[in-house]
């Protein structure tokens, strides 16, 4: 067993979830990395190119309002917009799902192996659940963003159980409708201090996310005062600046390499802590364990 060998089979309180994240982490970033490049780099590329086709977007259109225009005749073709925020979510949902698998795998071969993990075979692994991933991210995603149609409370209700599907789907190796049912089971009773863990972990996400946005926020109001100084009133189209998209991909991807990063080891600790609540599965198999060295 490796010396540093973090237990996830065992109940937790919000802060040790939190505290055992930051800890895994630490133990762990580099491996994950070089495993999330090989099994995500084509999900990483397409979900590059969805910020900058947005990001060149948002900036057309601030670019013709900043020159005066009304809104009646600034040209704006919402059809692109739609495009272009279709684009990045299904980008979002493919880049969420197979990094949140290959996250997932690792915990796996993690617990499995004592601490040691074996990259070949969660990388099969990851390419072997690849289509139920998507699937499973796509399916999971639109039941938030149906509930967040329908009304704010519902959306963050169902996104609780949502959180926990790549977990369920992972650690019990079961089907796509098998892990929503699953979700709601095992949240039964325990939503509140789930939801809580989830917003802990994901404000503390964006906070550490948004610190790489400051070269970009701080390029583009340099940029910004800039322009507003050279570019002509009838000339807008010259605000289009290629390193401020830029700087903005980049930082929107550590972002959101960030924010599912923790989400995905939180989810493994959360889904743990609900499963030993409801079933104490890690303590019979360390009674099992110290049975067998006896």
């Amino acid at each position: 067993m490796n010396n540093n060998y973090i237990e996830f089979k065992k109940k937790r309180e919000l802060g040790d979830i939190i505290s055992d994240t930051f800890a895994f982490v630490r133990q762990s970033l580099k491996p994950i990395l070089s495993l999330t490049i090989k099994t995500a780099v084509i999900p990483i590329v397409l979900l590059m190119i969805a910020l900058a086709f947005m990001t060149y977007v948002s900036m057309d259109i601030t670019s013709k309002i900043g020159v005066g225009s009304s809104i009646d005749n600034l040209g704006i073709d919402f059809g692109i917009i739609f495009i272009a925020f279709a684009l990045l979510v299904l980008g979002l949902f493919l880049f969420a799902g197979i990094l949140s698998g290959t996250i997932l795998h690792y915990i796996k071969s993690y617990i499995d192996n004592q601490g040691t993990v074996d990259e070949d075979t969660v990388k099969s692994l990851v390419k072997r659940d690849l289509g139920k991933i998507i699937g499973l991210s796509i399916v999971s995603g639109m039941i938030s963003l149906f509930g967040f149609m329908l009304c704010v409370i519902p959306g963050i209700y169902l996104y609780v159980p949502m959180s926990l599907v790549f977990a369920i789907f992972v650690f019990r190796s079961t089907s796509i409708s098998d892990t929503i049912s699953d979700s709601f089971e095992l949240i039964r009773g325990e939503w509140w201090i789930t939801f809580a863990t989830i917003f802990v972990m994901g404000l503390i996400s964006s906070m550490i996310g948004y610190v790489f946005a400051i070269p970009a926020f701080i390029y583009g109001m340099v940029s910004g005062l800039i322009s507003a100084n050279e570019v002509s009133m009838g000339n807008a189209a010259e605000i289009t600046d290629w390193t401020a998209i830029t700087l903005s991909v980049i930082s929107d991807l550590i972002r959101y390499f960030i924010l599912y990063l923790l989400s995905g080891i939180s989810s493994a600790f959360i889904y743990f802590n609900l499963n030993e609540r409801k079933h104490h599965t890690g303590a019979l198999e360390q009674i099992e364990s110290l049975g067998k060295s006896e």
